[in-house]
């Protein structure tokens, strides 16, 4: 009776870990930590002396989310998609994702999502690893080597054959190379087009295009230096939507000397913050 107890007790265990926390497999070009291949090799036989629900068809998953998107007068079908981000970023977009799926289809696996995973995500065992369906391992350290790198984001989604890739906040998430370089792949880039995040994902950039439309703004280092009327600076945006260069320029300063020429027109007090960057650390 209390093998039969002890052998009930590990089956229940079995189960428990088919549950959507449970540990996905990795990417076959990902390395895989001994002590989690073998937990896998014996949740494997466990589960295989029992009888599981029988899984929803491929076919059928697939049917589903191709008559959604022609239902709702879609034409193309995202299945595949790469979660080119983190921490609580990625977690929270599988779980959105994976809800969706659940209300609107009925089949929280209708998606399927690859993570990209650094070795210390890894060795964290981290949430948004055990919640994806496999992952590819990148490498540590800077998010130039990661989350931030482009073409490493391209050539993986590329590579692995997703239809979509989703960015998440930070990182490679503004920087429109990114959705550029991701259409001439012919993968889509779930995120606003390049020609927009140019322009409103930029500080200065958003600034000029913000007075063009008469909004109001506090003064600033592109309150003026239009041509001809040297007021604030206007956007007269080139054939691909994005702000000439040269009026970029005009709106920054490059030296001590321009920054304090800037400060007079302002007038004090004076902010000095960075064109790039965030979270209030270029402030000055």
């Amino acid at each position: 009776m209390a093998r039969l107890s002890i052998a009930l007790a590990l089956l229940a265990t079995a189960h428990a870990f088919t549950g959507p926390l449970a540990p996905r497999a990795p990417h076959k070009n990902a390395l895989v930590a001994p002590q989690q291949k073998g937990v896998r090799n014996w949740l494997t036989k466990l589960k295989a002396a029992v009888a599981d629900p029988a899984p929803v068809a491929a076919e059928t998953k697939q049917d589903r989310l191709a008559e959604y998107v022609a239902a709702k007068g879609g034409t193309r079908v995202i299945r595949r998609v790469l979660i080119a981000n983190n921490g609580m970023a990625a977690t929270k977009s599988i779980m959105s994702m994976r809800r969706w799926a659940y209300l609107e289809l009925g089949d929280e696996r209708a998606l399927e999502f690859i993570v990209m995973a650094t070795p210390e995500d890894l060795n964290a065992n981290a949430e948004f690893v055990r919640l994806a369906d496999e992952y590819v391992e990148v490498p540590g350290g800077s998010n130039t080597n990661n989350y931030a790198n482009v073409k490493l984001i391209v050539d993986t989604a590329s590579r692995l054959g997703v239809d979509a890739v989703w960015p998440g906040w930070g990182h490679a998430s503004e920087n429109p190379k990114l959705p550029r370089a991701l259409k001439e792949k012919g993968i889509a880039f779930m995120g606003p087009p390049a020609p927009v995040m140019s322009v409103l994902g930029d500080k200065i950039a958003a600034n000029i295009l913000a007075q063009t439309a008469k909004v109001p703004s506090i003064p600033w280092s592109g309150s003026f230096g239009n041509p001809g009327d040297d007021g604030p600076l206007q956007a007269n945006l080139q054939e691909d939507g994005t702000i000439p260069r040269e009026t970029f320029e005009a709106g920054c300063v490059h030296s001590a000397e321009e920054a304090l020429a800037a400060a007079e027109r302002v007038q004090y007090p004076v902010m000095l913050k960075a064109s790039e960057g965030g979270g209030g650390k270029g402030i000055r």
